[in-house]
């Protein structure tokens, strides 16, 4: 397989300046903190948001079930990871069982700085704001440990997404490559 570098800006949001107080509210999705009783809805929440994306062939476990299963015990085996920045979005619309739709995971680099690992929205379910309301949850989460700034990572051609972050009061730091190897149809 060729191997294809694909660019990445690095955002950060500082906390002591960021506005929080953006309140959402949607009847019909309902936002759980963090409980080992949900690592499967966050894998599925993950692999749903990510499997058909660019991401998937960057990070290939989030293309795979399996692998977002094993991502998320990774995740919360760490040291470093926060339960308070990690949150998971279910849809309880009436007559349709709890589904999960959305995941964010948050991750401690030091005393002042937390890291989003991922932030996912099932296809179906964006644009309805579900993304910006876990954002504020895990930036809260991560304020409350006391992070004063946040990073994250997105595929640079993900403009919804570089448009949700920018809109909260992120900004790109830093541009990154990673490698991602793309099959070849003959």
């Amino acid at each position: 397989m060729p191997v294809v570098y694909f660019k990445r800006d690095k955002m950060q949001i500082n906390l002591e300046q960021a506005d929080l107080g953006i309140e959402l509210t949607q009847s019909e999705i309902q936002y759980l903190p963090w409980s080992e009783k949900t690592v499967g809805s966050h894998s599925l929440a993950t692999w749903e948001s990510f499997r058909f994306e660019m991401d998937a062939t960057v990070f290939p476990c989030l293309g795979d079930r399996d692998g977002c299963k094993q991502l998320m015990r990774d995740l919360m085996q760490r040291s470093n990871f926060v339960p308070e920045a990690t949150w998971l979005a279910l849809s309880v619309a009436s007559g349709v069982p709890y589904s999960p739709v959305g995941t964010i995971q948050g991750l401690q680099i030091d005393s002042q700085l937390g890291a989003i690992q991922n932030i996912g929205v099932v296809p179906a379910f964006r644009g309805n704001g579900i993304g910006k309301r876990l954002l504020v949850l895990a930036l809260k989460g991560f304020r409350d440990i006391g992070c004063k700034r946040v990073n994250l990572e997105v595929t640079s051609h993900n403009l919804g997404a570089i448009r949700l972050y920018e809109s909260i009061g992120f900004r790109t730091v830093e541009t990154v490559f990673k490698v991602g190897n793309v099959p070849v149809s003959t």
